[in-house]
């Protein structure tokens, strides 16, 4: 049910999905590349969320599977510092 008032517009040019509690199938199909592991969950890097592909960062559940959300926000917090770097150094 929506409240009368409670719906907004929030101009952005990224989005970040961050639901489900097990690896999405679509992930997969939509971004080749990045290394899985037996689970078919995304590998990354523990510190920086990075994957094997340049640019592609992934935490939460598609990494560690089926956790808390405070595990997931933990994860993001070194993740969005790895991807200020990258996005500003260029660097990998």
């Amino acid at each position: 049910m929506l409240l009368k008032g409670s719906d907004f517009d929030l101009p952005l040019s990224v989005a970040v999905i961050a639901i489900g509690t097990s690896a999405n199938p679509l992930i997969q199909c939509t971004t080749p590349g990045p290394a899985t592991d037996g689970r078919n969950y995304i590998e990354a890097d523990p510190t920086s969320q990075r994957t094997s592909c340049r640019g592609v960062f992934a935490g939460g559940d598609i990494v560690t599977g089926g956790a808390t959300v405070i595990s997931a926000m933990g994860a993001e917090r070194p993740a969005a510092k790895a991807i200020h770097d990258y996005l500003t150094s260029g660097s990998w």
